[in-house]
């Protein structure tokens, strides 16, 4: 173990831009973490989110890159010269009013199996990887589409599925239902790494994304939520470097719903 507590090697966040894996990559330095990659598109919003924890002093790499790239994954992983890793918190992914479906799956999906793939052979022991799911993985759905997204992908990727996908919203729905049983069949891999797999699943987050995405469906759900408002990107993130902490040491292969009730209040 490393100093702290801590688990020997990096924590990566993917998404480290957005107000969501930001805040994670904050929380992360202020909880004793002191080495980090931060993953997302735009290597000048990466800067901006590094420099603050620089100061604090953390060494802070960045990757910029498309998540679904070919090679993105080996980048991420020579970004770590040699070093293990000790956390991930994967919080990339788009919504479903921000791309088409065959997109979604792609990012939501596809690049979360690479990232698992990638991540495996070089954690340490007691490390965390941490996916991020949604709420909506509970949502209803056929029984013929439950059935397809609940079985691991075939190696294609999800371009096989598509076509049986009718639109945006499905996908983004189904593809998070995969990452939570993605996490559930890989756990004991990584346990056997000595490391922790599992996944969170946000409700409603009040994020740059979301500000104004507010209709009758979304406000049903704030409505009969016993907390009844959008969460703070804050909020899910301490939840999350909970989870990669040693704190949580037992928990693996399980999905933490974090909604102020919205799925409660749905009778889900």
């Amino acid at each position: 173990m490393g100093e702290g507590g801590k688990p020997d090697g990096v924590a990566i966040v993917t998404g480290a831009a957005g107000g969501m894996g930001s805040q994670c990559a904050r929380l992360l330095v202020e909880d004793g973490w002191k080495e980090l990659l931060l993953c997302d598109l735009d290597e000048g919003r990466l800067e901006n989110v590094a420099a603050p924890l620089r100061e604090c002093g953390a060494t802070v790499d960045i990757l910029a890159g498309e998540v679904t790239a070919p090679d993105f994954m080996d980048r991420m992983i020579a970004k770590l010269g040699g070093r293990g890793i000790g956390a991930v918190i994967h919080t990339a992914g788009v919504a479903p009013q921000m791309a088409e479906k065959d997109r979604i799956l792609a990012i939501n999906l596809d690049a979360t199996i690479a990232l698992v793939d990638a991540v495996r052979p070089h954690v340490t022991q007691g490390s965390a990887v941490l996916l991020y799911a949604s709420t909506a993985s509970y949502f209803p759905v056929t029984a013929e589409l439950e059935s397809l997204f609940e079985q691991p992908i075939p190696p294609e990727g999800s371009s096989a599925l598509e076509q049986q996908v009718p639109d945006s919203m499905a996908a983004y729905l189904l593809s998070k239902r995969a990452v939570r049983h993605l996490a559930k069949r890989e756990a004991k891999s990584f346990g056997e790494c000595g490391s922790r797999l599992l996944t969170i699943s946000p409700g409603l987050v009040d994020t740059v994304m979301t500000q104004g995405d507010i209709n009758e469906n979304t406000q049903y759900m704030l409505d009969g939520a016993a907390i009844p408002r959008k969460g703070r990107p804050d909020e899910l993130a301490a939840v999350s470097v909970f989870l990669v902490s040693p704190k949580a040491s037992f928990m693996a292969g399980c999905d933490v719903v974090v909604d102020g009730g919205e799925l409660a209040g749905m009778g889900i």
